[in-house]
C-alpha cells in the first residue's frame, strides 16, 4: 500500500495492495479507511521515519486548505457601499472607502502565510480573516459617521439632519425616538443616539432596547404596568385623559406631551378618576386663560347677577 504516482502528472494517489487494484483519491476516501490505514503504519512502522506516512500526513493537510487572494480596492468599496447605502441610503464616502480598504488589506496581509505544494500546482495560502471581523471593521466606520452625523444636526446642519433620517439608521432612530413619546418618558438625546446607533448596526439590539423602555415606561407609569405588558403604549391607554387635557386646556391633542400625564398613572393602585382629572387640570394656570374659562366665568357672573335680582 502507498501513495504513488503513476501518471507522470507529479499527482499522488492512494494504491492499494495487488498489481491493479484502482484508484481512490484521498479527497474520496471514508475518513474511517483513512483511519485504518494510519493506525496500520503507525502500528508496523516509526511513523517519524516512515517517509509514506509523511507524504500522507502532507497530501491530506493540502488537501484541506483553500485558495485565495487579498480583498481588492473594488471589493472593499463595493462591500462598504453595500453597508453604507443600508444604513445611511447612500455610498461611503470615497475617503472612507480608502480607509476601509487600507485598514482591511492590513489586517488580511497579517494572516496569510503563504506557500505552494511541492508539485507546484497547488496554491496554499490561507487568509484567516473572519466575516465577523470584517463586519466589525464595517461597524467602526458607521459608528464613527453617525457620531459624526449626529453632532453636527444638534447644531443645526440641515444636510445631517436630512441624513439622519434615510435608510435602516433613519428608521431605527425613528423607531426609537416614538418609543420614548409613545410612552411618555423624557428623552436623554446622549442616551437616545447611543442606543439607536448600536440598534442599527447590530439588528438584534433593537428589540431588546425596545423592551428596555417598556420596561423604564412600567416604573415610570406603574398603574399601567400590567398593560405595557401586554403590548399598549402609554399614550394609547391615556388617550381619554390627553382628549379631556385638550378639551379643556384648548389644546392640540397631538402636541400634548404624555409625559405632563404622569400624576395620573402615578399610583400602583389604579388610574386617577377622569372627574377628579377634569378638576386638576382647571387648577392648572394655564387653564384661566382660555376660552373655556372665560365663558365659564361669564355664565357663574350672570347666574349671580340673577340670584341677586340685578338681572334684565
Amino acid at each position: 500500500m502507498a501513495y504513488e504516482s503513476r501518471d507522470g502528472d507529479a499527482s499522488f494517489k492512494w494504491y492499494g495492495p495487488g498489481k491493479d487494484p484502482g484508484t481512490i483519491p484521498v479527497d474520496q476516501q471514508d475518513q474511517n479507511d483513512n483511519d485504518a490505514t494510519i493506525g496500520a503504519l503507525t502500528a508496523t512502522n516509526d511513523p517519524s521515519k516512515d517517509a509514506e506516512y509523511q507524504r500522507y500526513l502532507e497530501l491530506k493537510a493540502l488537501s484541506t486548505r483553500k485558495s485565495i487572494s487579498l480583498t481588492t480596492p473594488a471589493e472593499a468599496t463595493a462591500d462598504i457601499n453595500a453597508s453604507w447605502m443600508e444604513q445611511f441610503g447612500t455610498n461611503a464616502p470615497k475617503a472612507i472607502a480608502t480607509a476601509y480598504y487600507n485598514e482591511l488589506s492590513r489586517l488580511q496581509s497579517g494572516r496569510v502565510s503563504g506557500g505552494v505544494s511541492k508539485d507546484g500546482k497547488t496554491t496554499i495560502n490561507t487568509q484567516g480573516v473572519s466575516g465577523s471581523e470584517v463586519k466589525a471593521i464595517q461597524n467602526k466606520y458607521l459608528t464613527a459617521a453617525a457620531n459624526d452625523l449626529i453632532i453636527a444636526s444638534s447644531r443645526g446642519d440641515a444636510k445631517a439632519t436630512a441624513a439622519l433620517q434615510k435608510g435602516n439608521f433613519g428608521l431605527t432612530y425613528t423607531t426609537l425616538k416614538n418609543a420614548y413619546a409613545e410612552n411618555g418618558l423624557p428623552v436623554n438625546m446622549q442616551a437616545l443616539n447611543k442606543l439607536v446607533i448600536e440598534s442599527a448596526v447590530n439588528p438584534g439590539l433593537l428589540k431588546s432596547n425596545l423592551n428596555l423602555i417598556n420596561m423604564q415606561a412600567k416604573t415610570y407609569f406603574p398603574a399601567l404596568a400590567d398593560k405595557i405588558d401586554k403590548g399598549y403604549t402609554v399614550k394609547q391607554l391615556l388617550t381619554p385623559y390627553i382628549n379631556t387635557r385638550a378639551n379643556i386646556l384648548e389644546e392640540d391633542p397631538d402636541s400634548i406631551d404624555v409625559s405632563t400625564l404622569k400624576s395620573v398613572a402615578s399610583d400602583p393602585k389604579g388610574l386617577m378618576g377622569l372627574y377628579d382629572y377634569e378638576i386638576s387640570l382647571r387648577k392648572n394656570p394655564k387653564w384661566a386663560y382660555t376660552k373655556n374659562a372665560q365663558d365659564s366665568l361669564s355664565s357663574l357672573a350672570r347666574d349671580m347677577t340673577k340670584m341677586f335680582g340685578l338681572g334684565a
